[in-house]
């Protein structure tokens, strides 16, 4: 059985970009997905270890499924980035599982979501300000980025002021419209997917369907918001154009 149902999830594993391809050192314990049942209160600990430690919190929600998620864990546990990593940061990871309703912690420190794995936060402690938020989808993608792309970004982020990304009431309308959209495509494909891991569901087609548009429709999201503020960013007068999005097939 246990066969059977990698089998049917390979495909879908393809599409979410976890398709396993270890090829990294052997990860660290402390880099490592674990499901907690205080979550919140790690990361609030965490955080007030690193103000009074003069260090940035660092947040990473991820999974174990999720090569993406491996491979940010493989580098961290690179020798070369063991020292930035030790000195600079106090490191949560917080593990998902399988889309699990946890976006209120990514909105705790101003991200509106967790969009996929990793979600990689970097935070100045004393204020809650998200530092990486112009670059925090490119570490969606972990598994593909280079090591001194690591070096670089880990050695040098907080070093220098960044500025929030700019908003309006508008944005924050359609921003908040469409995550609690996004929350129904997760709440509704969890629980299918949770069939087919143990076993209950016939086959994955159901599963496939549904990931695929939750899928299409964080991506596009996640880039939409960006986009709009950036467009701000140009010019905080702009006059925005929000896209719209169908329903999902289910609704």
């Amino acid at each position: 059985m246990r066969l059977a149902i990698g089998i049917l999830l390979v495909p879908l594993m393809l599409l979410m970009g976890c398709q396993s391809t270890e090829h990294h050192a052997e990860v660290l314990p402390q880099y490592t997905f674990i499901a907690h049942d205080n979550d919140l209160q790690r990361v609030e600990l965490a955080q007030s270890k690193a103000v009074e430690q003069g260090k940035l919190l660092l947040v990473v929600m991820g999974a174990q499924w999720c090569h993406d998620s491996r491979g940010l864990a493989g580098n961290f546990s690179d020798q070369t980035m063991q020292p930035i990593l030790i000195s600079r940061f106090e490191t949560v990871f917080v593990d998902v599982a399988y889309f699990d309703d946890m976006h209120s912690l990514a909105q705790k420190y101003g991200y509106p979501a967790y969009f996929g794995t990793p979600t990689v936060m970097v935070i100045e402690p004393k204020t809650g300000q998200l530092l990486n938020e112009a670059n925090l989808s490119k570490w969606q993608s972990a598994d593909s980025v280079p090591l001194d792309e690591y070096i670089d970004f880990f050695s040098t982020i907080g070093t220098q002021p960044v500025e929030s990304l700019p908003t309006s009431p508008q944005l924050d309308d359609f921003i908040d419209d469409n995550v609690a959209h996004l929350k129904q495509g997760f709440d509704y494909l969890r629980p299918i997917w949770a069939a087919v891991r143990n076993g209950t569901a016939t086959d994955s087609k159901q599963l496939q369907q549904v990931a695929t548009e939750v899928w299409k429709f964080r991506v596009q999201l996640q880039q939409d918001i960006f986009r709009l503020k950036s467009e701000l960013t140009d010019n905080p007068d702009a006059k925005l154009l929000f896209p719209e999005y169908a329903d999902f097939s289910w609704q």
